[in-house]
Formats: structure tokens, C-alpha cells, sequence
């Protein structure tokens, strides 16, 4: 079995919004710094940790308090990162019937460690060969190297898969693979992203992968 496909996690497996948003209000309030509003805050989810901290605080103009944010918020999310995280519909038995056909990999800009706790505690993390985050590389999506590190490492046959996922990055990143791309409309991003990027496939609900895949 060499055909894979690799998911995103934040927004395609799994949403994390709220647990997110909790991490920035709690750090910013410890911090007293101000607290924006829930909207903006989850808008600048979705590019991993370390650009969530510098967009929220170049919002309140406050850069000078990185490393304490990051510190604090780091702390933080780890100690809650599942409290209010849920998978979305039909992840759980759609894996299961991928699993028997295909490798499966989750690719994130999360921290590896962070990446790989949330989905053992979402108890889905058997059904993957290996779990990378953004800091398991030098480079992270949109960049391939992720992808094309996986590829290599596993035997993966490139023209025989596919990347599910909600953002640019991850379009980007599997563009630059030459792996095809399917977007999920259920994730962070709404329409509007389809200005910018030009998937294969567009998955309404995550078991529709199983119509592609099977």
C-alpha cells in the first residue's frame, strides 16, 4: 500500500476554535492586555501558534510582550488544549474505512507535541502512520517539505493521493507536491477563499472523501 492521504488538523479534522480562543483571552487577561473580540480572534487561527501570537498582538500593539505571551499561552493550551474540541461529523468512522485502503498522515502548522496530545485525546490518533506539526521540519506549510518528507520516507505514490485540508497553506502545499487537494467547505475558511485557491475536489461533509477515495 503506497497511495496515502494526508490530512490538515485545525479545521478539517478537528475544530479547536474555542479552545483557541480561550488560550488568547486567558493570556491576554493575565497579562492585562486587551482582550478582542471572539471573531477577530478566531480569524487569525489557522497559520499555526507563533503567527496567532504576533497577529493578536500587533492588533493591540503590544509586540513587545511576545515571548511572555507565547510562554503563558503555550502553557496554557497544552494544560486545555481539548476541553472544547470536538472532531467533526463522520471523522471518526470515515477513518476507520480509509484506513484499510490507504496510508493516512496528519500534516499541521500546530506544534507536533500539541498536534499529536489533542488527537489522542480526541482518541483518533492510532489511525495515522505519523503525526508532524509545524515545528517537525525547517519549513512548514505552505512550503512542501512536509509533504514530500512523508512521501519519501513512506514510498508514498504522489499521483495516487490526495491532501485534505481548509487554507491557502494547505492548497499551496500540496500544489507544490503535485498532489491533488481537497477542500473542505466545513472548516475555518468560508467561499471566499475560492478567489484565491483552485482545489480538485470540494468536500461538503468529511465522509464525502469516502466518494474519492473508495
Amino acid at each position: 500500500m503506497n497511495n496515502a492521504i494526508f490530512f490538515d488538523l485545525d479545521g478539517t479534522l478537528v475544530n479547536s476554535k474555542k479552545d483557541l480562543e480561550k488560550a488568547v483571552i486567558v493570556t491576554a487577561s493575565n497579562l492585562k492586555l486587551k482582550i478582542l473580540d471572539t471573531e477577530y480572534i478566531l480569524s487569525l487561527v489557522g497559520n499555526g501558534i507563533h503567527k496567532l501570537v504576533e497577529d493578536y498582538l500587533c492588533s493591540v500593539g503590544e509586540f513587545n510582550y511576545y515571548d511572555r505571551f507565547l510562554d503563558l499561552f503555550l502553557d496554557y493550551y497544552y494544560n486545555h488544549i481539548c476541553e472544547a474540541s470536538y472532531l467533526y461529523n463522520g471523522v471518526k468512522t470515515t477513518l476507520s474505512k480509509l484506513q484499510r485502503h490507504y496510508k493516512l498522515f496528519v500534516v499541521s502548522n500546530k506544534l507536533e507535541s500539541f498536534s499529536k496530545k489533542l488527537l489522542k485525546e480526541l482518541n483518533i490518533d492510532d489511525f495515522f502512520v505519523e503525526i508532524v506539526g509545524g515545528d517537525s521540519f525547517e519549513n512548514k506549510k505552505p512550503h512542501p517539505q512536509p509533504i514530500l518528507t512523508l512521501v519519501k520516507k513512506y514510498n508514498i505514490d504522489i499521483s495516487d493521493s490526495i491532501f485534505v485540508g481548509d487554507t491557502e497553506n494547505d492548497f499551496l502545499a500540496s500544489k507544490a507536491s503535485n498532489m491533488k487537494m481537497a477542500w473542505v467547505s466545513f472548516g475555518y475558511k468560508d467561499n471566499s477563499i475560492l478567489k484565491k485557491i483552485t482545489p480538485d475536489f470540494i468536500l461538503d461533509e468529511f465522509g464525502y472523501i469516502l466518494n474519492l477515495a473508495l
